[in-house]
């Protein structure tokens, strides 16, 4: 199925948004309502891509939820 919305997630933030065994991302995913797998760039810029389904508002909710996980130190 074709994604919504896709989102680059840097390396250095995968850990961060996956969190220990994926808390971090099951709650992403219970916040927003949105429905979100994490896979490997195709670019290979160590990279991955959030594919991000939902509602409009869904995934705007999806998108500042990661962003504040990739963010955070």
């Amino acid at each position: 199925r074709v994604p919504d919305m896709e989102m680059f997630i840097p390396s250095s933030g995968l850990s961060k948004v996956m969190g220990k065994h994926g808390t971090n991302l099951d709650n992403i995913r219970k916040i927003s309502g949105a429905d979100i797998e994490i896979i490997e760039s195709k670019s290979s810029r160590h990279e991955h891509v959030a594919n991000i389904f939902g509602t409009p508002e869904q995934r705007q909710s999806a998108e500042n939820l990661i962003k504040a996980f990739i963010m955070s130190t």
